[in-house]
């Protein structure tokens, strides 16, 4: 039986939870964050978003301040404390464990304790509204909804928060949005590097690193990844047209590299890509 004591719930963890990737142990809120001192730690991940006043996260000595728009995601094991500054400090927060939760931060880039700004905090805030909405009722598998939205909050946190002066994923995303719909709509065609610049209104060399921080991979990268999307899309829509000429609509006007570049790329050349797939259906 799950426990509800000051509108938090605890969750009762049985083996259906430990069997998850991801799954909550307790979820909540407090209108004034009282004093935590943890000298060895807290046993789960946690996520504790800041809604209105302001408080101090003091990790190893190093003190943070953390205020509305921002949030601590802390780990097992790691010692800290944290108590108001400006009263009242209204947070809430979630506590989360799994086979696949260390793993998942690490892949989002989160290697440890710290404070994250959210550049837009209500999509997150939602996301612990709905988990502790879940958590209170009574479906006897709420566990596998509470480790769906938990999910979504993580990815909530890569996707919207930064680290001091780092712009979050959102922001480039929104950044680059002329320069990717350019390529989709161009992509048959020759797309130069001065061009995406251009979209972007920066300079050749910037737009190189924005790729890099927004998709991890160069511009020229993600301009294959489309024309190869495209060529395989006409593989398959398309069943009549020749490999050559399904190379040529998706950019490519040597039909010998298109067909190197999809192998390389796909482990099979078009013709095998185009049997495989329609003869699956």
């Amino acid at each position: 039986m799950d426990a509800i004591r000051h509108g938090n719930v605890y969750m009762t963890i049985t083996d259906l939870e430990r069997k998850l990737p991801i799954y909550l142990t307790c979820v909540g809120r407090w209108h004034n964050q009282y004093r935590i001192e943890r000298k060895e730690g807290y046993a789960d991940f946690q996520w504790i978003q800041c809604t209105s006043g302001q408080g101090i996260l003091d990790i190893n000595g190093t003190e943070y301040t953390v205020g509305a728009r921002q949030g601590m995601l802390l780990f097992p094991e790691e010692p800290h404390q944290y108590y108001a500054r400006i009263e009242p400090w209204e947070v809430r927060w979630a506590a989360f464990n799994g086979t696949g939760a260390a793993e998942m931060l690490r892949s989002l880039e989160f290697a440890g304790s710290r404070i994250i700004t959210l550049a837009n905090p209500d999509p997150v805030l939602k996301q612990m509204y709905d988990l502790i909405s879940a958590a209170e009722s009574t479906d006897p598998l709420k566990s596998l909804l509470c480790s769906s939205i938990l999910y979504n909050l993580v990815l909530g946190l890569y996707r919207y928060g930064f680290d001091l002066d780092l712009r979050s994923k959102q922001h480039y995303f929104d950044q680059m949005a002329p320069a990717l719909r350019y390529i989709e709509y161009n992509s048959h065609q020759p797309v130069t590097l001065d061009e995406l610049a251009g979209k972007l209104s920066v300079t050749p060399q910037y737009a190189c690193v924005l790729f890099q921080l927004t998709l991890g991979m160069r511009p020229f990268e993600y301009i294959t990844g489309v024309r190869l999307r495209k060529a395989k899309e006409l593989l398959l829509r398309e069943p009549d047209l020749s490999v050559n000429e399904v190379g040529r609509r998706a950019g490519y006007d040597s039909a010998s590299y298109f067909i190197k570049l999809f192998k390389r790329n796909e482990g099979m050349t078009p013709r095998e890509f185009r049997k495989q797939f329609l003869n699956a259906k």
